[in-house]
């Protein structure tokens, strides 16, 4: 019987482990009030859903316009200071170029931030 609670504890890690294998994809709605690059892709201007598919420190981000896919790029999360008080886009602009560096999500502490190195390389 002394095995019994290990027993529990196992389960209960495979539960949440099968249950976060099946975790769906969340989505926001973002402006971008100008042209920028994600991943070496120049966005325009405009409205797009982000669809991001978050896996441990990593997500894989998604630039939609209705259905078609304009940009996608890997991006690394992290936990802001506070929540953010809406969703908005940080763009890098060095240069010329506005890249996007980082997407803040609104009323949450979470951001995902893109490294100029995976942006060059595409991924």
């Amino acid at each position: 019987m002394t095995r019994f609670p290990e027993r529990i504890g196992m389960l209960a890690l495979a539960l949440m482990v099968s249950l976060s294998a099946f975790a769906k994809p969340k989505t926001e709605s973002i402006t971008l009030f100008s042209d920028a690059t994600l991943s070496g892709t120049t966005i325009p201007a405009g409205e797009y859903v982000v669809k991001y598919d978050v896996e441990g420190n990593n997500a894989q981000v998604k630039f939609l316009k209705g259905s078609k896919e304009v940009a996608s790029a890997n991006g690394q999360v992290k936990s802001l200071a506070r929540k953010a008080g809406s969703t908005q886009v940080v763009l890098n602009t060095e240069g010329n170029a506005r890249s996007i560096s980082e997407i803040d999500f609104g009323g949450t502490d979470t951001a995902i931030s893109f490294d100029s190195a995976g942006m060059a390389a595409g991924k």
